[in-house]
This record gives C-alpha cells, structure tokens and sequence, in this order.
C-alpha cells in the first residue's frame, strides 16, 4: 500500500522533521487558444482518460470586459481538445455546432440559455449504463435560484440533458463529481455561499452580496445518482481560519484513490490595499475596470491544496500552492490560478526520468486570448516529510505489511542520506530490518534489509524513517 507523506495521520512521533509543500514547474503551452470562439475567458476544464487518449473538455469564451463598462463578444460554448501523451492536445474539427456560419469548430456543447460552467467526467461506477459513461454537470440560473444540469453521454461528444439534481448549493462556480471506489457512492462538490453571520443562501442568490459574502464549498453524496444526501459545508480543522473558495477541484488522488485532494482556487477582494495596483503593470486598467465594474478591478485568486481521508472533513493547507508569479501585463487579475479538473500522469521530457504528474491552467485571464499552460509535479510531490542537515526521525504509527517489497520515493543531497528500519507494534526494533544508508533521487527505490520483508506480510508493524538533508515523498510496505 501506497503510503502520502502529505501530513501527520500516520505518524505517531517525530523530531526534527517538517512536511514541506512543493510548487509545480511550468512546462508549456498545451492548448493554443486562438480561435474565434475562444478568448480571454476560457477556462473551467476538465481532462480525463477516454480510452487510449486524453480528453480536455473547456469553456470558450470570447466575450471581453471594456474599460468603458461595456462588453463585446459572443456567448461561451464548451470545446474540446485532445491528446495522445497528455503533454500537447489538439483541437478536433467535431463539425457540431455553427459558430458564425460554421461548423469547422471544436465545440462539443452548447445551449440557447447562458453557460458557465460544464464539468465532465468518466463514471468508473461498474453498475453505470452505457449511455451515461460520461457525465456532464452544469448550472442553471432561472430568475435569482441557480438549479444544477445533469447532462450524460455514451462517447462523450454527444451530451444530453437528464435532469435536475436535488441538491444544495448556488452552482455558480465549477461543481464537480466522481464515484468513490472504496465508499461505493458518488460524491458531489458544488459552490454554496452564506454571510460572516452564518446565514445561509441555500440555492438562491436573493441578498447576496458578492463582494463580502463567502464563498463555500458543500458536499452531497448518492448510491445511484438519483437520490441525494446533502451533507452541507465540508469541515476543516477546528480554529482555522475561513476563506472564501471560489472552486473545489476536489477529486481522489490518482495515485491513491482513497485518499481525496482538491486545488480550491481562494478569492479575496483586495479592494482595502488596491494603491498596489498603481504599481503593477496595466494599472490605468486596473483602475478603469475598479470605476466601472468595482470587485473585478480589485480582487484577486491564488490556489491552495486541501486533502481529505473520508471526503468530509478536509485538511486545507492556508499558504499558497500557486500565485499569479512574478508581477507582468497579464496576471495579478481576478480570475488566474484556475487549475483544470484532473491530475495526468505523463512522461518526463528528458530520457530516463521518472513520470510525472501534469495539472493544466490558462493563462493571461482578462486581458487576452486565455491558453492552457502544462505544469507538472513530481509523483506523490505535493509534499513531503523533510529532515535538515543536523537529521531528523519519524517513526509511524501501526501499519499492516502488505508487499513483498518496501519501496520509497526520496530525494537527498549528496551528502544527506535516507534509512529505514521496521520495528513491531510496540515500537522495538526487529532484527534484520535495518536499511543501509540512502541517498540518490528516485521515486521507486527498493529498499534492501537483511531478511526478506515477505515475512512480515500480514503483521502490523511501525517504521522508523531517519532523514538527513533528505525529503521523502510516499512509501509502499
């Protein structure tokens, strides 16, 4: 079993020891956002496995926001783009829908009523019918109460409207479900909002105030797609601090099914300190856009990284996983740091390395034609436990031996070092258990003791992790 070094639920003690975040590298232009139908708005992507190839389903949009306090441009459709490796998509001629006369486009979806926001995914449920393998969730605004589509597929290009599902929440944002292999239910993730008070604007906008009321995230849970459990706003741990969520992105690690990750992208309208904006690039715009349209001038996103062990309570980490970067003509806009909904794993671009993990995000939001930009993270690199030159010790809690085989994935200096000994539920040290001293870069190295660890498969034991100038990722026992 794949254990996470993300956080402190398997350990039972530690010193000198931190759990450490790591950032994703930017590695490219994935999808080249220059047609008509799309433009500075695009965004709100999903991208899942179909088969053999890699399928981004994305919201164009090529309405733009003027200085004036006008608008231009057409309504949002939702394309596709596809890809063989995960690293670079193409846009495929669907021939669909007419967008200005015509039918040579990539849009896969579109509606008479205004669209935001189509989530997409591939039900694993083994008891889905075919006709509903692809699922499709989409807001639904009639008057001031905002109602949630459900729309299905049998190959994903040819999507239909099913109903309406019963469930809480304002759905102005990007909602999103999945099938949990281990809990044999669906979980539902939508936008909610409720005042600083605690009033609650259960489906309604009626009263809202966007720009000091708080954006939440509310859970939902069904065995059947059909009928809905709404279990209200997910948990954190007691005392932090509530930020306002403007996505969830909630979705179980690929790597480790039962253990959930989401990338919420945090909004906070900066509208107090906005002298910033006069020395930020295009401030004049800035200050157009905060005269005409006020909050969209002034507020701002970034995203965080929360994970969850039962898909209620969530442990959402509070600095930030991804910034607008280095201040230029195109970020520090309301809208940025929008990660696609789906994690890739792909091959690294250099020979012999390890794969990695791909994540997708647009770019230049606002201000022009918005692409989607490839980033990636080590596999199981989100975080990791992390000892300093002087060494640090964790040792973990029971866990049941269930490989042949213990394999770590670590990264040292050349001077730091990584071992390992297995010890029994009482914490005392089993002979011949006692890894050599590692260092190196990898992120399956097997770990060598004196006696095969076969011959503790089945039993509970504890794991002691030395660590010198070292960060350890996961670990399979």
């Amino acid at each position: 079993m794949r254990h996470l070094c993300w956080d402190k639920k398997n350990v039972a003690s530690s010193s000198g020891v931190q759990i450490r975040m790591h950032h994703p590298v930017r590695k490219g232009v994935a999808v080249k956002c220059d047609d008509e139908w799309e433009g500075v708005h695009n965004g709100y992507a999903s991208v899942i496995r179909a088969g053999d190839e890699y399928r981004m389903y994305y919201r164009a949009d090529s309405s733009r926001q003027h200085d004036d306090g006008t608008w231009s441009g057409g309504k949002a459709v939702i394309c596709l783009a596809v890809s063989r490796d995960g690293k670079t998509f193409f846009k495929p001629n669907l021939n669909k829908y007419y967008y200005n006369g015509t039918k040579n486009n990539n849009i896969v979806f579109s509606r008479d009523s205004a669209l935001d926001n189509f989530s997409v995914i591939f039900d694993t449920n083994p008891k889905c019918p075919a006709a509903e393998k692809f699922k499709a969730l989409s807001s639904v605004t009639e008057g001031k109460v905002n109602k949630l589509a459900y729309y299905a597929s049998s190959d994903g290009y040819d999507f239909r409207f099913v109903r309406y599902l019963a469930v809480e929440g304002t759905f102005d944002s990007f909602n999103v479900i999945f099938w949990d292999e281990k809990r044999k239910k669906y979980f539902l993730y939508s936008r909610g909002l409720h005042t600083a008070s605690g009033k609650d604007f259960g489906n309604s906008f009626d009263g809202v105030d966007a720009a000091h009321d708080i954006r939440d995230v509310r859970v939902a849970t069904s065995k059947d797609f059909t009928e809905w459990t709404s279990h209200g706003m997910i948990g954190y741990p007691r005392g932090q601090k509530e930020f306002p969520l403007y996505t969830n992105q909630i979705q179980p690690y690929v790597r480790e099914k039962n253990t959930l990750i989401g990338f919420p992208v945090r909004y906070l309208d900066r509208a107090e300190n906005k002298r910033n904006f006069d020395f930020m690039p295009l401030a004049d715009r800035h200050a157009k856009i905060t005269e005409k349209f006020g909050r969209e001038g002034t507020s701002l996103t970034d995203c965080v990284i929360m994970t969850s062990d039962d898909g209620f309570t969530f442990d959402r980490r509070d600095e930030a996983f991804f910034t607008p970067g280095p201040e230029n003509r195109n970020n520090w806009w309301y809208g940025n740091c929008y990660f696609a909904y789906g994690l890739v794993e792909t091959q690294a671009d250099e020979p012999q390395q390890s794969d990695e993990l791909s994540m997708y995000t647009t770019e230049t939001y606002r201000i022009k034609p918005a692409d989607f930009v490839r980033y990636t993270v080590r596999l199981d690199g989100f975080f990791s436990y992390y000892g300093e030159f002087s060494g640090g010790v964790v040792i973990t809690k029971k866990i049941k031996v269930t490989e042949d085989e213990m394999r770590v994935n670590f990264a040292s200096s050349a001077v730091g070092s990584l071992v390992v000994e297995v010890l029994d539920e009482n914490g005392v040290a089993i002979e011949g258990y006692k890894s050599y001293e590692m260092f190196g870069d990898s992120t399956s190295r097997p770990v060598e003791f004196q006696k095969p660890l076969a011959l503790l498969k089945g039993k509970k034991v504890k794991v002691k992790l030395t660590l010198k100038d070292c960060h350890l990722y996961s670990y399979n026992i």
